[in-house]
């Protein structure tokens, strides 16, 4: 799993690259809902197909911060409540991250994690999300591939928030859930009250979801944090800064492979 998402902005990109994240943790910004790096980023690990779910953190830094203020739901079906079938439910996928609101998001009757076989041309899916809050909350949305596909806003508020609707999709993408109060922040770190599922899958026979602009974006990431090691980084012995430049290297590769998988000049 990799905390406190993106922050190092630096090895997260080879970490992604190279399929060792689990899940991603994140935690609602200071103020800005979703409009911040660490959705962002996210989504574009989604959009180059990298299928990584969404959890939660406290980040409890000291006794201002409540337990729970941010956390993950996982949804373990009929298997005992411990922390390894919990674990294990969070590499599944079934996962949303929240401040609050209690969140479900049901694509064609599937829930996050699972994976739907559209035709060639892609098709049609009936989503419904919930979400409910102990605050007012006042927008709903549907994201897809990085862009809002369907919203419900309720001006003054409400305690629950439904959304029902039939979202065309042109090709292989991904789908999730989001929800937000404009009310103020809930901890001294400022937290939205906000939350977010893992996505649900959209596979097109012969195709997969990448995003060219998506990918630079995590080449730069990864060369970057690359040239820093090379350039700035305080030496350690030659065996670990090695192996380190090793693990670039590979992520780099790994990735560049990905693009001209996708016919990318680069």
């Amino acid at each position: 799993m990799t905390a406190h998402f993106p922050y190092p902005i630096a090895e997260v990109g080879a970490d992604i690259a190279l399929g060792k994240s689990d899940a991603l943790e994140i935690y609602p910004d200071f103020g800005t809902g979703f409009d911040n790096p660490r959705f962002i980023h996210w989504y574009h690990a989604l959009s180059c197909g990298y299928r990584l779910p969404v959890v939660g953190g406290t980040d409890k830094m000291g006794a201002y911060m409540a337990v729970g203020a941010n956390r993950t739901y996982a949804y373990l079906g009929q298997n005992e409540f411990s922390f390894a079938n919990w674990a294990q439910a969070v590499r599944k996928g079934n996962t949303f991250m929240t401040s609050g609101p209690l969140l479900t998001l049901r694509a064609d009757g599937r829930v996050p994690r699972d994976v739907i076989t559209l035709g060639a041309g892609g098709g049609k899916v009936e989503v419904e999300a919930s979400a409910q809050c102990f605050a007012p909350l006042h927008r709903i949305e549907i994201v897809m591939n990085g862009k809002i596909v369907a919203s419900h806003e309720e001006p003054n508020g409400a305690h629950q928030l439904k959304l029902h609707e039939q979202i065309q999709v042109p090709g292989p993408a991904w789908i999730a859930a989001r929800c937000l109060s404009t009310l103020g922040p809930t901890t001294d770190w400022h937290f939205k009250v906000l939350a977010h599922t893992s996505p649900v899958y959209l596979d097109v026979p012969g195709q997969e979801v990448f995003s060219a602009p998506a990918a630079a974006f995590l080449t730069t990431l990864i060369e970057g944090a690359e040239t820093w090691v090379s350039n700035l980084a305080t030496p350690s012995d030659p065996e670990s800064m090695a192996r380190i430049r090793q693990t670039y290297r590979e992520a780099r590769q790994r990735l560049h492979q990905k693009m001209h998988a996708h016919g990318l000049a680069h």
